[in-house]
């Protein structure tokens, strides 16, 4: 799947591909950014994981731009991670077009269901698998963003001094974690969870075939319980509808991510509610980890390293 912002990356410069790469989410609180380094036939190396608390009268910018330049990898590629709430996913009937007109279909498809003119508008947008609506029309996911806010993501990167490659969503970011760390052969569903809320995305063969956002009473804090009940509920009504509407097998093992998320958070109470095994999301399953990395990082910085493993050759972009 290609980048939401295939017409802004094909203005930047391009870099040569090399077995390292940045990723880097730009958040209201702070910044974070992974460095990922690959050797053939090896797990990902986990370089470098960190997030950087927002300090009063700096720009985000420039605090990454001196960490990276202390580090010696100001020059290594970068893909950058959207936040949440800085675009919209919007799910619907795909147009019967090819895949490099789909973009411009899914403007007009979608100029109705945004706050804002079209015109203002980066469209972007990717088929869900042909077998991800049996019996009916396929489906395809319009990825929607004011230009000023990819205009906005461009400037942060370039006052970084970032060697920007992508910029990419969290629904493909998080993605990558699972293509790395989880066996989606049979599919897996990836639930992240954060303060109010959370997201459930289920993941075949390097393919997103549902995203869903929800609310849920829970604080992120370290001694803040998962609220059992409402979960379970949230997870059972995404499974009920990848079953029942979307026609699928469940996917074979769901896995819990997100701010404090932690094993002793998730009780017999969450584990044993649904047929489908429940586990927390353990990056080491499919990364090297260097050992001078903090454990709470690889939380806050998570979508960094999922923008950090993107492989262009990944499902079907």
């Amino acid at each position: 799947m290609k980048s939401i912002v295939e017409k802004i990356n094909r203005l930047l410069p391009g870099s040569n591909r090399v077995n390292q790469t940045i990723g880097v989410e730009f958040c209201t609180d702070g910044v974070a950014f992974a460095q990922i380094q690959r050797h053939p036939s090896q797990q990902p190396l986990l370089i470098n994981c960190e997030f950087i608390p927002a300090e009063p009268g700096l720009e985000l910018a420039e605090l990454l731009r001196a960490r990276l330049l202390k580090l010696g990898v100001q020059t290594v590629p970068v893909n950058v991670v959207m936040s949440a709430g800085s675009y919209q996913l919007i799910l619907g009937e795909a147009p019967k077009v090819p895949a490099d007109e789909l973009a411009e279909a899914l403007r007009w498809r979608v100029k109705d269901l945004v706050q804002f003119p079209i015109a203002e508008a980066i469209v972007d947008g990717f088929f869900l698998p042909e077998d991800s609506a049996r019996g009916t029309s396929r489906m395809a996911y319009a990825v929607v963003a004011q230009r000023k806010v990819i205009e906005q993501q461009v400037a942060n990167a370039n006052a970084a001094g970032l060697s920007l490659k992508n910029i990419d969503i969290p629904e493909l970011v998080l993605r990558n974690i699972a293509e790395t760390c989880c066996d989606t052969k049979r599919g897996i569903a990836l639930v992240k969870l954060q303060q109010g809320g959370g997201s459930l995305h289920i993941f075949r063969d390097g393919n997103l075939y549902l995203s869903r956002q929800f609310s849920l009473s829970y604080n992120a804090g370290l001694l803040d319980d998962l609220p059992a009940e409402a979960l379970v509920l949230e997870l059972q009504r995404s499974l009920d509808y990848f079953e029942r509407q979307m026609r699928q097998v469940p996917p074979s093992h769901i896995y819990l991510c997100g701010e404090n998320v932690t094993a002793d958070k998730l009780t017999p109470a969450i584990q044993n509610a649904m047929a489908v095994s429940i586990h927390l999301l353990d990056l080491a399953d499919g990364l090297q980890i260097a050992a001078t990395i903090a454990e709470h990082n690889l939380a806050l910085c998570l979508q960094a390293i999922g923008a950090a493993l993107r492989q262009d050759q990944v499902g079907q972009g």
